[in-house]
């Protein structure tokens, strides 16, 4: 799957778990992050940079998607491979 449908289709998942995803300019010189998860006046969302390529969006999107529960609910097969690419290298790198 091409990162512009894999963003698209994890985009999708997101709105059907009612999980709000905002492409905003996050980087400035004293915050330098990318996006990802965030709790903002009580309601969980993900939030990326949006500067950022198709890629790069969709591996944040993935990354923010593993803290839900997604059993029970359909998740295409290429979907659910990026999801769990994407948690099992953030804890790598947080085993670092």
């Amino acid at each position: 799957m091409q990162a512009e449908e894999l963003l698209s289709r994890l985009e999708e998942l997101a709105e059907q778990l009612r999980i709000p995803v905002r492409y905003a300019a996050v980087g400035t010189e004293e915050f330098t992050g990318r996006g990802g998860l965030c709790i903002f006046r009580g309601e969980r969302r993900i939030i990326i940079e949006r500067t950022l390529g198709y890629r790069e969006k969709a591996r944040l999107l993935a990354i923010g998607l593993t803290q839900f529960d997604l059993e029970g609910v359909f998740v295409l097969p290429a979907v659910r491979e990026a999801i769990e690419a994407a948690k099992a290298a953030d804890d790598a790198d947080s085993i670092q």
